[in-house]
């Protein structure tokens, strides 16, 4: 079966198949690098507050309690009355999540997603 495949391509049509399997894999290698755009997903007492964009430079007040600032594609909680204040030590960060646990405050990054569903049965 081989020979008489090899038999009916020449040398041009061997190349012109190396070819086009490269370009398959380069575009398939460029599309797979595609990077997804990150949004600030902020949650009080389990429930979303907002989504924001993280290429988006702002300032959100959550509550009384609570304000927290977008900035250079960065995240941090900029206030927060909470006796030790351990989410504004934490600083400005793009990975890690802040937690406020007095005031029941988490702030995530991550890509933005379908909401996700309870399913009871």
């Amino acid at each position: 079966m081989y020979r008489k495949i090899r038999e009916h391509l020449s040398l041009a049509d061997f190349l012109l198949i190396i070819v086009i399997l490269v370009a398959i894999g380069v575009s398939a290698a460029t599309l797979g690098k595609k990077e997804e755009r990150l949004y600030v997903h902020i949650q009080k007492d389990g429930l979303s507050v907002g989504v924001f964009p993280l290429d988006q430079n702002r300032m959100i007040r959550i509550d009384e309690h609570n304000t927290v600032e977008i900035k250079n594609g960065k995240v941090g909680m900029k206030e927060a009355d909470c006796p030790d204040k351990r989410c504004v030590k934490q600083g400005f960060g793009d990975a890690l999540p802040i937690v406020c646990l007095p005031n029941r405050v988490v702030v995530e990054i991550r890509p933005l997603q379908a909401p996700r569903r309870l399913i009871v049965q």
